[in-house]
C-alpha cells in the first residue's frame, strides 16, 4: 500500500511539473533576445560598475546632459535654459540659409535610427523626443565650441564664459562616455551651419576647445567627441583586428628610480610626436613624450579607459599607457624625476599625481599590449649587471666636482707611487749589476 501510494505521489507530481512546461517555455520564448543587446555599432556605452567603483564622480556630469542617459536630471536642468538660449542665438544669428529648425529636424530626423544605434543598451524616448534631444544638445555644443575658439562673438551676458567654474565644469563633462553625442548628429549639425568664412573643421574645433595640441586628422573616422580625442592621443587609425581583444598580462617593469639605479636614462620626447605610444627605449635611454597632468587628467584617462573596455571595436593604446605609467610611478619620487626631464608637465602636488597614476589601471584588462616589446628590452637592459655597476659608479664616484677631484688624486697618487716603485727596483739592479 505504502508502495503504491508513494507511486502515485510521484505520478501526480510529474503530471503536474509536465503540465507546467508549456508555461514556462511560453514565459521563457517571450523573454528571448532576436538580436545582440548591445550591437556591433554601438559607441557610447554606461560604464561597468567596476570601472565606476573607484571614482563615481570622474564618470557623472555635473552640470550639463548631454544624450539620452543623463537627460531629465534634477541637477542638471539650470543648463537646460543655457542650452535653449544658445540654440535660439545660433537661429538669430542664422550663418547659413540651413539654419534653422525645420532643416535641423528634417536632416536628424532622416539619420534619427542611425544615431539610436549608437546607444548600448535601450533608449526609452520617443522618435520625436529623441530628435529634439539631438538638435538641441548638439546646436549646444556646436554654439559653445564656435563662442570659445572665437569663430563668433560672445555674447557679453554669456554666463559660461562669465563664470570659470561654469567652463571649466562643462570641460569635464562633454568628456565622459555617458555624455556623449553621436559624431554623426554633430557632424550634420555642423556642416548645416558652417559659413564660408569658417575655416576650422570639426575636429579642429574640437581640438581647440580641450587646448590639445595635436593636429586633428581629418580623414579619421570619429564616433563622438570622446573618440575625436583618443584618435588625437594615439595618432594612427583606431581599426585593430579581432585578436587584438585578447586578454595579456605584460611582465612589469620597475618604477622610474629603480631604472635609474639600473642604469637606465630617460629623455623627453620631441614636441610634435605627441602619440601615447611613441614611447622608446634604445642603448638605455627611455623616450616618452610630453604629458601633462591637471586635475581634470584622471577624468579624461578614465573614460579613455572606459571606451576601450567596452567597444569591441578599440584597441588598447590608453589602457596600455595606463598600465606602463602604473609600473613606472610608484611614489613622488617617481613623479618628481619625470618631472625634472621635462616628461611630466605637473599642476598637482608629486603626490597626488602618483595617486592618480596607481589608480588609472585598477580592474582595467588590455589585450594586444602596446609596450610589448619595450618591456622585453627594459627588464633584459636591468638584468645585465655591469648597466648597474656602470650607474653605481657614476652616481658614486662621479657624482658631484669634488668626488671626482678626490678620485683623480687618488690616482695620482698611486701614479706617483707605482711610478716611485718601479724607479726604486731599476735603481737598485743597477746597482747591483
Amino acid at each position: 500500500m505504502s508502495g503504491s501510494g508513494a507511486s502515485s505521489s510521484n505520478q501526480t507530481s510529474v503530471s503536474i511539473n509536465i503540465r507546467d512546461v508549456t508555461k514556462v517555455v511560453s514565459s521563457i520564448r517571450g523573454k528571448l533576445c532576436q538580436k545582440s543587446p548591445i550591437p556591433a555599432k554601438c559607441s557610447i556605452f554606461r560604464v561597468p560598475d567596476k570601472l565606476r567603483k573607484y571614482s563615481e564622480k570622474a564618470f557623472e556630469p555635473e552640470l550639463v546632459s548631454i544624450g539620452p542617459f543623463h537627460h531629465g536630471k534634477e541637477k542638471l536642468q539650470p543648463m537646460q535654459k543655457i542650452k535653449l538660449w544658445y540654440l535660439h542665438c545660433f537661429l538669430n544669428r542664422a550663418p547659413t540659409t540651413e539654419t534653422s529648425l525645420e532643416c535641423f529636424v528634417e536632416a536628424i530626423g532622416r539619420i534619427e535610427q542611425e544615431c539610436r544605434a549608437c546607444y548600448a543598451g535601450e533608449v526609452s524616448f520617443a522618435e520625436n523626443e529623441f530628435i529634439e534631444m539631438m538638435v538641441v544638445d548638439g546646436c549646444f555644443i556646436i554654439e559653445l565650441f564656435r563662442r570659445a575658439s572665437k569663430e563668433v562673438q560672445r555674447d557679453e551676458e554669456d554666463p559660461v564664459f562669465n563664470t570659470p567654474c561654469l567652463y571649466w565644469g562643462l570641460y569635464n563633462d562633454l568628456i565622459l562616455l555617458e555624455n556623449q553625442l553621436p559624431w554623426r548628429a554633430l557632424d550634420c549639425l555642423f556642416n548645416l551651419t558652417k559659413s564660408h568664412d569658417e575655416q576650422r573643421s570639426l575636429p579642429n574645433l574640437v581640438l581647440s576647445y580641450f587646448t590639445f595640441e595635436w593636429s586633428p586628422r581629418d580623414n579619421l573616422k570619429h564616433e563622438h567627441i570622446l573618440d575625436c580625442i583618443r584618435n588625437s592621443y594615439i595618432g594612427t587609425s583606431t581599426a585593430t583586428p579581432t585578436d587584438a581583444r585578447v586578454i595579456s598580462y605584460p611582465e612589469q617593469i620597475p618604477c622610474v628610480i629603480e631604472l635609474v639605479q639600473a642604469g637606465v636614462k630617460f629623455k623627453v620626447g620631441s614636441r610634435n610626436k605627441y602619440s601615447l605610444h611613441n614611447i622608446t627605449f634604445k642603448d638605455g635611454v627611455m623616450t616618452i613624450p610630453q604629458r601633462f597632468v591637471s586635475e581634470d587628467s584622471e577624468s579624461l584617462y578614465r573614460n579613455l579607459i572606459a571606451f576601450e573596455q567596452c567597444d569591441p571595436s578599440k584597441d588598447f593604446k590608453v589602457t596600455s599607457y595606463a598600465k606602463l605609467a602604473d609600473d613606472l610611478i610608484n611614489s613622488s619620487q617617481d613623479v618628481d624625476f619625470l618631472k625634472n626631464q621635462g616628461i611630466l608637465k605637473i599642476y598637482l602636488s608629486a603626490e597626488d599625481v602618483a595617486s592618480i597614476f596607481k589608480r588609472l589601471y585598477r580592474d582595467a584588462s588590455v589585450g594586444a599590449f602596446v609596450y610589448s616589446d619595450l618591456y622585453r628590452e627594459v627588464n633584459a637592459y636591468c638584468r645585465r649587471p655591469w648597466n648597474r655597476w656602470r650607474a653605481m659608479l657614476k652616481r658614486d664616484y662621479f657624482g658631484n666636482p669634488w668626488t671626482i677631484l678626490s678620485l683623480n688624486a687618488a690616482v695620482l697618487i698611486l701614479v706617483f707611487t707605482f711610478s716611485g716603485t718601479i724607479y726604486s727596483v731599476l735603481s737598485y739592479y743597477r746597482r747591483t749589476s
